[in-house]
């Protein structure tokens, strides 16, 4: 498997939070996390879904908030939603298309497998998740550039 470098602008996402500390990142069931997606979808949202994975710190092995819902421009946002932002930079970008949960399985699987190859060093500034249709799912994991890949 070859990993995708791509360049991302600034990106907002607004929604639900769910901290999670009994779920490590990649786990699929999370009743919260069904909840949160559960009040996202029965909302006319009208923008595309997204989700952030923040807050982790990994010197200290944290666990993350992800935020579940929608992209979004800064001051466009719900009431009830907060907002989370993965800063530009360069991302390492993992899709995968299937069935849930096996496309998350899938795309946590390929993540681990270049992380343990060195195919690029992750900055912990924030992993984007977008959702082009209802079968695929695209990961952005954001690469520490200070070093070599």
């Amino acid at each position: 498997m070859s990993v995708e470098f791509v360049d991302l602008e600034e990106t907002w996402v607004a929604g639900l939070p769910v901290r999670s500390p009994k779920r490590a990142l990649g786990s699929l069931y999370d009743t919260n996390l069904e909840r949160a997606w559960s009040g996202i979808l029965n909302q006319d949202i009208g923008e595309p879904l997204g989700s952030i994975y923040t807050d982790y710190v990994p010197a200290i092995g944290s666990y993350s908030t992800q935020i579940v819902g929608y992209r979004t421009a800064a001051g466009n946002v719900r009431d009830g939603h907060v907002v989370a932002r993965i800063p530009a930079g360069t991302y390492a970008k993992f899709s995968a298309v299937g069935n849930f949960p096996r496309v998350l399985t899938t795309i946590w699987k390929d993540i681990s497998h270049a992380e343990e190859n060195r195919s690029f060093r992750r900055a912990y500034t924030g992993e984007f998740e977008v959702y082009p249709h209802a079968y695929k799912i695209e990961m952005f994991v954001p690469v520490d550039t200070s070093g070599s890949r």
